[in-house]
C-alpha cells in the first residue's frame, strides 16, 4: 500500500560493497599445444554493488531520497557520505538539523549494533551544530531533482567495526552499511556558488572539525522485567534486580522455599554471564520507605548477605563478592503518588536485590541451541539492509494517526521494531505535539522516549521488554515529527533482543492496544 515510501536501487555504489569484477580468462595466443584449444571463457557480468537507499518524509517537506554513499574510518573520525535529492516537488525544505536555525545534518546517527554503542555527530561546543556540509544559509531549501551530497562525521569507529546502522531521523533506520579504509582525509570545501539547477549536482560548503569537537560516544542501555526479576545492561555491565516480594517474606531475611528456585536460576546466567576476572560481584539490598531509615538499611543488608551466601554456595569461590544495604535511599519508582497517598506498586518495586557485575567479552553469534532466560540473548551479526518493510502484521488507530505495525527483525544485540505513522487526513497537517503514542505514566526507564508507551512482550515468558536508550536522554528510535496531509512516515525502536527461540511477540501501545503474534523476520 505503501510501497513507494522505500526506494528501490537507484545507483551502483562501488566504493560501498568493494566488489570488482573478476579477470576475464584468455587464451595464450603464442603458445604451441597438440590438444585442442580450450573455448574462450564468457566473459563474467559485472556484479553491481548494493545500493543504500531509503525513500521517506522528513517533517512536511515532500518525499526526500537518500543514499548512503560510504562509511569511511579514518583516523580521528569517521565521515558518513550521502547524497540527497527532492525527486518530487520544487523548493523543499527536509530538516536534519536541530532547531529553527541550526538545519544542518546533526540527527544522524551510527550505530555499532553489536558492540553496542551509539556514534553522534562531531559538532561545535554548543552541542548542536554538525560539523561537515552546512548550507549557504539555514532556510535555504532544496530543487526539484537536484543532488546534494552531504559529509556528516562522528568519533572515529574501532577497527573491527565492519558493519554499522545509520539512523536517519526521520527516514528511519538503515542497516548492514559497511565501514571502509583507505579514503581520503576530509577537508573544508567553499561549496558551489549561485542557484542549483534542477537535475545538477549542487555541493554545499564542508566544514571539517577541529580537534576540540564536542565529541560523544554512548553505551546503549537495556531494560527488560518479569513478574520476578528485571534486567539492565549498559556496555559491559549487567544489572540483575530481583524482586524482594519473591525472595523473602514481609519484613524477613530468610530466603523463602520459592527463592531457592529463582535464585538457582540466577546462578546459572551469572556463571555463563559475569566475567570473574573483573570481580566483584556486587550484591545490593534496596527497600521502600515504609518504616525508619536506620531499620531499613539494616534489613537490606541482612537481605544482600543472605543472597549472597546462597550464590557463594553455588559458584563456588571463582568469584569475588562484596555485600552492601542500600536501604531506602536509592528508589527506582515513587513510593507515594503525586497527591500524596501511598503508590503500592512503586513501593513493590523498589524492594529489590540488586545483582551486578561486568560481562564476559564474547564474538558475536549467529544462533544458540541453549535456552535463555528473558533478555540475555546474546548478540547476533549485523543485520543485512532492508529494502523494503515486509508485509504488514497490523494496525492502530489514534485519531487521524495511524500505526501500521510489521514484522520486527534482528539488528546485533537487539530487536528492531519499524513501522509506519499516516497522518489520515488528507487536508490537513498533522502536528504531533504531545508525542501521540507515550504512555500516561511512562516506565522510569524510558520516561522521555517518544515512543515510552510502546513496549514488546514475550507471552512465553511474561517478559516485557522497553525501548533501549544511550545516555540519559538519547533513546534509539526516532520521534513522530509534522506530518503532510496524506502523509506516511516511518518508525523504528531498537529493543533488547530476546532469546533466539521466540519467533513472534506482542506488540503492546499503553491506551491504545496491541497487535499480538508480529513475526521476528529471519
Amino acid at each position: 500500500m505503501r510501497s513507494a515510501l522505500v526506494a528501490a536501487s537507484l545507483a551502483v555504489v562501488a566504493m560501498i560493497a568493494g566488489c570488482t569484477t573478476p579477470e576475464q580468462a584468455t587464451p595464450d595466443a603464442g603458445r604451441k599445444t597438440t590438444a585442442p584449444s580450450a573455448p574462450p571463457t564468457p566473459p563474467t557480468p559485472a556484479v553491481p554493488a548494493q545500493t543504500f537507499s531509503r525513500t521517506g518524509e522528513v517533517g512536511a517537506a515532500a518525499p526526500v531520497d537518500l543514499t548512503v554513499k560510504a562509511v569511511e574510518r579514518h583516523r580521528h573520525l569517521t565521515a558518513l557520505k550521502l547524497e540527497l535529492s527532492v525527486p518530487t516537488a520544487d523548493y523543499q525544505t527536509p530538516t536534519f538539523g536541530y532547531g529553527t536555525l541550526n538545519s544542518d545534518f546533526a540527527r544522524f546517527w551510527l550505530l555499532d549494533p553489536v558492540g553496542r554503542k551509539v556514534y553522534f555527530t562531531l559538532r561545535e561546543q554548543d552541542g548542536e551544530t554538525a560539523y561537515g556540509t552546512r548550507k549557504h544559509n539555514p532556510t535555504e531549501s532544496c530543487r526539484k531533482g537536484t543532488r546534494y551530497p552531504v559529509e556528516v562525521y562522528f568519533p572515529p569507529l574501532p577497527a573491527g567495526v565492519r558493519q554499522v546502522t545509520v539512523l536517519a531521523g526521520g527516514l528511519g533506520e538503515l542497516t548492514g552499511i559497511p565501514v571502509t579504509d583507505g579514503a581520503p582525509e576530509p577537508s573544508a570545501a567553499p561549496g558551489d556558488d549561485g542557484t542549483p539547477e534542477p537535475g545538477s549536482v549542487y555541493r554545499w560548503p564542508v566544514t571539517p572539525p577541529p580537534s576540540d569537537a564536542w565529541s560523544y560516544v554512548a553505551d546503549v542501555r537495556e531494560y527488560v522485567e518479569t513478574p520476578e526479576k528485571s534486567r539492565t545492561q549498559e556496555g559491559a555491565d549487567e544489572t540483575v534486580a530481583l524482586r524482594t516480594d519473591v525472595l523473602f517474606a514481609f519484613d524477613k531475611a530468610t530466603l523463602s522455599d520459592k527463592a531457592a528456585a529463582v535464585l538457582d536460576d540466577v546462578a546459572r546466567e551469572t556463571r555463563e554471564r559475569a566475567d570473574p576476572a573483573r570481580p566483584p560481584i556486587l550484591i545490593e539490598g534496596h527497600t521502600d520507605s515504609k518504616g525508619s531509615d536506620a531499620y531499613n538499611q539494616k534489613l537490606s543488608e541482612r537481605r544482600a548477605q543472605a543472597v549472597l551466601g546462597h550464590l557463594r554456595r553455588l559458584l563456588g569461590t571463582e568469584y569475588e563478592y562484596r555485600a552492601a544495604g542500600k536501604g531506602e535511599s536509592e528508589p527506582i519508582a515513587p513510593n507515594t503518588r503525586k497527591d500524596g497517598s501511598d503508590n503500592p506498586e512503586g513501593r513493590a518495586r523498589n524492594r529489590r536485590v540488586e545483582i551486578s557485575y561486568k560481562l564476559k567479552t564474547r564474538a558475536p553469534e549467529v544462533t544458540r541451541t541453549t535456552t535463555a532466560s528473558p533478555g540475555t540473548a546474546r548478540a547476533a551479526g549485523p543485520a543485512p539492509f532492508r529494502p523494503d518493510l515486509g508485509p504488514e502484521a497490523g494496525t492502530l488507530t489514534r485519531d487521524k494517526l495511524k500505526l501500521h505495525v510489521h514484522p520486527l527483525y534482528r539488528d546485533g544485540a537487539f530487536l528492531v521494531a519499524p513501522f509506519e505513522i499516516e497522518n489520515t487526513d488528507t487536508e490537513g497537517i498533522a502536528v504531533p505535539v504531545p508525542q501521540p503514542f507515550r504512555a500516561g505514566t511512562p516506565h522510569e526507564f524510558v520516561t522521555g522516549a517518544a515512543y515510552s508507551g510502546i513496549t514488546l512482550v514475550d507471552e512465553s515468558s511474561k517478559a516485557r521488554y522497553y525501548g533501549t536508550r544511550a545516555g540519559d536522554g538519547f533513546y534509539v528510535q526516532n520521534a513522530v515529527t509534522t506530518i503532510r496531509p496524506g502523509g506516511v512516515q516511518r518508525g523504528y525502536i531498537y529493543f533488547p533482543a530476546p532469546p533466539p527461540e521466540v519467533t513472534a511477540m506482542t506488540f503492546e501501545v499503553d491506551g491504545l492496544g496491541k497487535v499480538q503474534n508480529v513475526p521476528i523476520a529471519r
